[in-house]
């Protein structure tokens, strides 16, 4: 099978290079595993329900700029049936050759499961689903395992979804009108369902998998859920972004937040006014063996905030502008014409801040730097102080508020497509201004960096990209880009753009630094899952994944490996790269267990792991929003608003 040529886009020039098209490995006998459940509920969409956009003429006149990529693109949200498509083998199609000084494992993480007993959640609703691929010695063996949070767990058991969700505005819960009124809004009862589905991370010993503020433990060598509570990294509450750092001694560190929004009591600020609420951040901080080493807490006025920056001395949060939107809270929400995340909405009246926090010593004063570019910024590339002691801050920036990222997640080509542009902020740390530089206009987020940079001076970035533009419109998200500029400039030297193929669109970038000393901070690869909207072979409709990689160095030559993943694995939200070889072949415990499920079940689907769940989750942030003895009334139902305020205001999705 013949696959599609690469192009790029190289300082601004566009070229068009061809890689030479081998292909794929002769498919041998997949050593498959079909995981499922105990008593299955998940409901097992067949294959031949998930259509397949038809072929169509290319002559044909669009309906709208882009039409037949949006369509294509779009596929890449089927659900999976749930349990019984968990599935794992090795990976025996590959073009090209898998680096033989490669080794580790590509961890994702995303909704998946969206559709259960008939009713039909959000994307980011979906259940979480673990996609690893372990790579090693020129192989590569595939995992996909459900994140089996505590509610996943009842909803297999009742086979029905029970609890409300953040993106959805369908309530499964009975006699929804006064759940919402009476528990959510007036009661203050706004505890949503844990669906374990936006990133996952391994480190100092701990594999987690973590939504907008819960963190699950899992199995290193099977992805098994342990659950809440198992480990250090597993044991706090924090959201799903995390920066890794080096110390002055050499030493690495995992830095991990939570943003939450107490709306009960004012913040004081220095002049003697007050702020409507206040936020509490805390930041934590894991040594290299998964201890937690340090922990440090701020309360400032109440915000939104998503993703951080972390440099030698500071933490750094994007405070975006938005206010609570009452008419549609007091209408719109109880009649399930709106969600929990839509009750949010634009400021237009203040400024984007940034909020700078000291990561050492006795200080512990909030600094407050207003942008003088109005956006939104959730994804941010990296950060550092200069030899002037100000803050270079790099990010995705945003022309609009949207808690769902409608311009990603669901575009139309109409009035959501991709606007994000890439953008530097210097922060002036003695005015404590911050001034913005465009560097690219081309649709782009889900940035990264060498993880060895982090907080330092750096050079390279890694982004998922927009593909084309017409009639104003830009077309999906469908490339992957490296840019590069010095760190004291604000222009990019260079932009090159890879495109997967024309029915193909890659998902978040991460980079592996090629092992040895004294490397470019390029030198190593840059690896990816690419959603295939056309794979002539698929079981699942027509859609396909491949991972790809390439050499950093040569980036715009396209991947030196294709690998045709075993299973569709829908779109995700985040992910890391292990530089620990975990979640590969099965060892003789994972086998003799798998083996003793197998005699018991009979023909049915099993689930290894599957109810030995250990539920230890800490209520504490359910606790600190419950605001029932509160009473009703109109001070019981403004407090109940101040608590869905709260929610969105510490979750800030993609975190």
């Amino acid at each position: 099978m013949a696959l599609s040529s690469t192009s790029a886009i190289c300082a601004g020039k566009t070229a068009l290079s061809r890689t030479q098209n081998r292909p794929m490995s002769k498919r041998h006998h997949r050593h498959r595993l079909s995981l499922g459940v105990k008593a299955v509920q998940t409901p097992r969409k067949p294959a031949e329900t998930v259509t397949t956009p038809p072929a169509s003429n290319e002559d044909e006149k669009e309906a709208y700029p882009f039409e037949k990529q949006y369509k294509d693109y779009q596929t890449g949200y089927a659900s999976v049936p749930g349990l019984a498509y968990e599935n794992q083998g090795w990976v025996t199609e590959i073009e090209g050759e898998i680096p033989k000084e490669m080794e580790g494992t590509l961890l994702r993480n995303g909704p998946a499961m969206y559709e259960r007993g008939g009713f039909v959640k959000s994307y980011l609703d979906g259940d979480g689903m673990v996609t690893s691929v372990a790579v090693k010695d020129g192989k590569a063996y595939f995992r996909n395992k459900f994140v089996v949070t505590e509610d996943f767990d009842e909803e297999e058991r009742t086979g029905k979804y029970i609890k409300s969700s953040i993106f959805t505005a369908a309530d499964p819960r009975p006699f929804a009108f006064g759940q919402r009124l009476f528990n959510d809004l007036l009661g203050g009862d706004i505890s949503k369902k844990q669906n374990g589905a936006y990133n996952v991370i391994n480190w100092g010993g701990s594999l987690c998998a973590v939504d907008y503020k819960k963190p699950y433990a899992l199995n290193p060598d099977t992805l098994e859920t342990i659950g809440h509570g198992n480990c250090p990294l597993s044991s706090t509450t924090h959201t799903s972004h995390y920066r890794t750092v080096t110390e002055p001694d050499g030493s690495r560190r995992l830095v991990a937040f939570i943003n939450e929004v107490n709306w009960r009591t004012n913040h004081k600020n220095e002049d003697g006014t007050e702020h409507l609420g206040t936020t509490n951040a805390v930041f934590y901080e894991f040594d290299e063996d998964g201890k937690e080493v340090a922990r440090r807490e701020y309360p400032y006025p109440s915000s939104y905030v998503h993703d951080l920056i972390v440099t030698e001395n500071y933490y750094v949060l994007f405070d975006c502008p938005i206010k609570i939107d009452f008419k549609k809270t007091f209408t719109d929400y109880l009649t399930q014409n709106a969600c929990l995340s839509e009750l949010i909405c634009e400021d237009t009246e203040r400024q984007p801040l940034f909020r700078i926090f000291p990561r050492r010593g006795a200080d512990m004063k909030v600094r407050t730097a207003p942008a003088d570019y109005w956006c939104y910024a959730y994804h941010h590339v990296n950060g550092f102080e200069n030899d002037d002691g100000d803050i270079v801050f790099d990010t995705c920036t945003w022309d609009k508020f949207t808690l769902y990222f409608t311009d990603i997640t669901n575009p139309n080509g109409k009035d959501n497509f991709p606007r994000m542009k890439l953008s530097r902020f210097i922060i002036d740390m003695k005015k404590y201004e911050a001034k913005h530089y465009l560097l690219s206009d081309i649709p782009c987020e889900l940035p990264i960096t060498s993880w060895d940079y982090t907080g330092e001076k750096y050079e390279h970035m890694y982004l998922s990209t927009s593909v084309g533009r017409k009639d104003g419109v830009n077309g999906p998200m469908q490339a992957l880009t490296k840019c590069s500029l010095k760190p004291d400039e604000t222009t990019l030297y260079t932009e090159e753009q890879w495109i997967p193929g024309e029915h193909k669109f890659a998902m978040e970038p991460f980079f592996v630094p090629r092992p040895g000393k004294n490397l470019d901070e390029d030198d190593g690869w840059v690896v990816a899952l690419v959603h295939d909207a056309r794979y002539e072979d698929s079981d699942f409709g027509g859609r396909g994944t491949e991972m790809v990689i390439i050499d950093a160095k040569k980036f715009s030559e396209g991947p030196v490996a294709r690998l045709r993943l075993p299973k569709y694995v829908p779109y995700g939200v985040h992910g890391s790269w292990s530089a620990e070889y975990v979640a590969g072949p099965p060892k003789p415990d994972e086998l003799s267990r798998l083996e003793e499920l197998k005699k018991k079940s009979g023909n049915a689907p099993i689930s290894l792991g599957h109810g030995d769940i250990i539920q230890t989750t800490s209520r504490k942030e359910v606790e600190e929003l419950d605001l029932r003895k509160v009473g009703a009334g109109i001070g019981g139902a403004l407090l109940g608003i101040t608590a869905l305020s709260e929610m969105v205001g510490q979750m800030g999705f993609f975190q």
